[in-house]
């Protein structure tokens, strides 16, 4: 479906950029500086920095990637055709939720250290793989795996 591939196409850059230059909500929590609360990337009215935004680009990321892979589009393969997209939402989706989850959650060692540091501390490159997908996912839509 079309809509779907947009879906993909927008949430795959929006989580990339959020997670590439948002703050670490999981940061904030454990330094708790108003300094770093102060400067604060909006658009539109819309806050990138509050964790409710954040949530619900969490949640939308990993729907649009579980409905992505269950639909096809325009004579595309199952399942491989959109694998790239899938896996870059899958990942964004993951580490946003997973942030939220830190941040909101009141015991600090309840995810697993191997899990912490692919979501978390890698943030950075699973935004870029995002972005990357993103872009390629709408310049090439009739190729595999994009």
């Amino acid at each position: 479906m079309a809509q779907f591939y947009f879906l993909s196409v927008l949430l795959n850059i929006l989580a990339g950029l959020i997670l590439i230059y948002g703050k670490n909500l999981v940061g904030l929590k454990s330094s708790d500086n108003d300094s770093e609360s102060a400067q604060k990337i909006s658009f539109g009215g819309l806050n990138f920095d509050s964790p409710g935004f954040r949530l619900v680009v969490g949640v939308l990321c990993v729907f649009v990637a579980v409905m992505k892979i269950l639909s096809v589009f325009r004579n595309d393969i199952p399942v491989i055709g959109d694998l790239f997209p899938v896996v870059a939402g899958f990942l964004s989706g993951a580490s946003i939720l997973l942030e939220y989850y830190i941040f909101t959650s009141s015991e600090s060692d309840s995810v697993p250290p191997a899990v912490y540091k692919v979501f978390i501390e890698s943030r950075k490159y699973i935004g870029i793989i995002c972005v990357v997908a993103g872009i390629l996912h709408f310049v090439f839509p009739q190729v595999m795996l994009l």
